[in-house]
């Protein structure tokens, strides 16, 4: 697993508590972010570093393949994006509507199949669509 990864940098303080947060995925310094995926938690930190181990250990997780996981010009970004405890699950799943994560099917909070991932992911990083 060769890719970089920023992990709360920005407010890595905050994320030690409950909250909605989100996973950017980005390739090189000038190619905006985009969503891979976002998350509540009542213990942020501790959810997001799950993730990262899921991931390391299974990069389908959230449709990495060989090749994407090895390249070292992809970045992870961690931020977490509201913090707070009242209707995270509904607020999260508006958020996921609106900013519409590469990994996560629209219908709800779930994610899209390993398939699909993959397609989506490698579209966003690559710049081509796959049949």
């Amino acid at each position: 697993m060769d890719i970089k990864i920023d992990f709360f940098t920005e407010n890595f303080n905050e994320a030690i508590g409950a909250g909605i947060y989100q996973i950017d995925v980005c390739k090189g310094k000038d190619k905006h972010p985009k969503p891979l995926y976002i998350g509540e938690s009542e213990k942020v930190l501790s959810r997001c570093a799950d993730h990262l181990y899921e991931l390391k250990k299974d990069p389908l997780y959230f449709g990495f393949d060989a090749e994407t996981i090895n390249d070292s010009g992809i970045t992870l970004k961690f931020s977490l994006i509201e913090t707070g405890t009242t209707a995270r699950k509904r607020r999260e799943k508006e958020l996921i509507q609106k900013r519409k994560p590469l990994s996560q099917s629209l219908k709800s909070d779930w994610q899209k199949t390993q398939d699909e991932k993959v397609k989506a992911l490698r579209e966003f990083l690559y710049g081509c669509k796959e049949e």
